[in-house]
């Protein structure tokens, strides 16, 4: 057996006990600990089409390389080549990865791997037409709807890694938005284009549920070990550290941080396989969460009541739903089974 056949079991037999409901995201994620448990390196690299990941074991040999249109749907897209992700979700997993043209559609719109600017600006548009945005869980993957006021179909993504690679796959399947946030972003900053430039390293490590984001020049550290609830929020806070951000972004991530309850109740899960858990259940049940951008991505149940704040992704605003809600009321919990000597 070589190193990296060892390295992969060892890995693979720590993901076996992820579970389909945590979501693709979640299973990235849960990946990516285990990972970092057994000493493999993951880094990713901004490119003008979008981000190339690179996984190396214990001994520093490449065994799993991928490419898609975000940080972490990159990731996952090198964990499934790696043969790292669980066995029986493999195939599954292969489905909310972006194809070549997609990649290079998204990319024609912004590109380097920011998917999150366009995703607002498409929010954005679709409200001030009076119309609505919402999200759903299907397999084991995300797909967004956009609608107008006349609730005629808008945009309809296919099953995606998560809520906001979704909306941007939305995006380049309806012309005329396309064109509008193309036009929105003619001459925007693009922070994933400078980092191109530097030449900088992305690298990332897992624990507990949390993320810790590396940016590297050469052998310079930029930012290290910068703490995040994901790999985006925690890609964006090393950014911030590494001066890559303007400040008034890096104070509006910030206050978002200061709002959030959930670092003092922490379940050592990430943020998103917690969010993929409550959207699982509430499409499971037949809620419609609507997803709209108040500067912060806000997700909602139209008529209900609920509401929930993130920061990059509707995931992230689906776990604060779910822990500033009344849980019973949102989530309707199924009545009990198998449970003893209590007959009704």
């Amino acid at each position: 057996m070589t190193s990296d056949e060892d390295f992969r079991s060892r890995v693979r037999k720590k993901t076996e006990k992820l579970r389909e409901v945590e979501g693709a995201c979640g299973i990235c994620h849960g990946t990516l600990e285990a990972i970092t448990e057994e000493n493999g390196i993951v880094s990713a690299y901004e490119r003008p089409d979008g981000i190339l990941a690179v996984i190396k074991d214990d001994e520093g040999n490449v065994v799993g390389e991928g490419f898609d249109i975000v940080w972490s749907s990159a990731i996952l897209a090198a964990e499934i080549d790696g043969k790292l992700v669980p066995e029986r979700f493999e195939e599954k997993l292969r489905e909310v990865l972006s194809g070549e043209e997609e990649i290079k559609a998204i990319a024609d719109v912004y590109g380097y791997g920011r998917v999150v600017t366009p995703s607002v600006i498409a929010l954005q548009y679709v409200k001030d037409l009076g119309g609505r945005t919402v999200i759903r869980r299907e397999r084991i993957g995300v797909v967004a709807r956009l609608f107008d006021r006349n609730d005629s179909l808008i945009a309809q993504s296919p099953i995606s890694y998560c809520p906001t690679c979704a909306i941007i796959k939305a995006i380049v399947r309806n012309d005329e938005l396309e064109d509008f946030v193309k036009e929105k972003l003619k001459n925007a900053r693009n922070t994933g284009k400078i980092k191109f430039e530097e030449c900088v390293e992305n690298r990332y490590a897992a624990k507990g549920g949390a993320v810790k984001a590396s940016i590297l020049k050469g052998e310079k550290w930029l930012a290290k070990n910068v703490l995040g609830c994901c790999i985006a929020y925690s890609t964006t806070k090393a950014e911030i550290a590494a001066g890559f951000v303007p400040e008034e972004s890096a104070k509006r991530f910030k206050a978002y941080c200061n709002l959030c309850p959930m670092k003092h109740c922490w379940m050592e899960k990430s943020m998103g396989a917690m969010g993929n858990i409550v959207l699982h259940r509430l499409s499971e049940i037949g809620m419609e969460i609507e997803v709209t951008s108040e500067g912060f991505i806000i997700a909602k149940i139209p008529g209900e009541g609920f509401v929930g704040r993130g920061t990059l992704c509707s995931l992230s605003a689906l776990t604060n739903m779910l822990i500033t809600s009344d849980g019973s009321k949102l989530l309707k919990p199924s009545p009990a089974k198998r449970f003893p000597n209590a007959e009704e």
